[in-house]
């Protein structure tokens, strides 16, 4: 009976002597070293100079943006392609009598400069301000590749179909 109140009376000194830290020990716990000593104990010094408590890690919400990644170069070499496709099989196809093209902007015959030049009238501008305010993707430009895919295959239809049944103008 006697050694088990000592033991009790021992534990409780030494409990008691585990509370009053040295001052280097306190610089330790400040400085984030928390190695050894309990929950209570670090949550005491931090209160005694006045340390806030923070929940790591921060949370932020930056509300950014999903990231997009530019469109590849040969996304972009196919775009370019297809523009140039579509002036050469237009312009194969308007050397027929039969032949006329279908943009009103154009007229009925409109020549290489006009086609190029609406081209450029209304895709570089355009092209320019969606680069400059947002990112171009490979799947924008898929949609105007497709299209111009089409526009294309009719040309060569058309060309086809006038080498065969009409008679070349140009």
């Amino acid at each position: 009976m006697k050694a088990a109140m000592l033991i009790s009376l021992s534990l409780l000194f030494f409990s008691a002597d585990a509370l009053s830290l040295t001052l280097s020990q306190k610089y330790q716990i400040l400085g984030g070293e928390y190695c050894c000593y309990s929950q209570e104990t670090i949550d005491s010094v931090l209160e005694e100079h006045h340390v806030p408590k923070y929940n790591y890690p921060p949370k932020f919400d930056l509300n950014l943006p999903p990231l997009k990644e530019p469109a590849s170069k040969f996304t972009w070499t196919v775009f370019y392609a297809l523009q140039v496709l579509d002036v050469y099989t237009t312009e194969r196809a308007l050397q027929y009598n039969c032949v006329e093209e279908v943009n009103p902007i154009l007229g009925k015959k409109p020549t290489t400069n006009d086609i190029i030049g609406l081209k450029v009238f209304l895709l570089a501008p355009a092209l320019w301000y969606t680069n400059k305010h947002e990112t171009i993707t490979d799947e924008d430009l898929a949609g105007a590749n497709y299209m111009m895919t089409a526009v294309i295959a009719n040309n060569f239809d058309v060309w086809s179909e006038a080498s065969s049944n009409c008679r070349k103008i140009r």
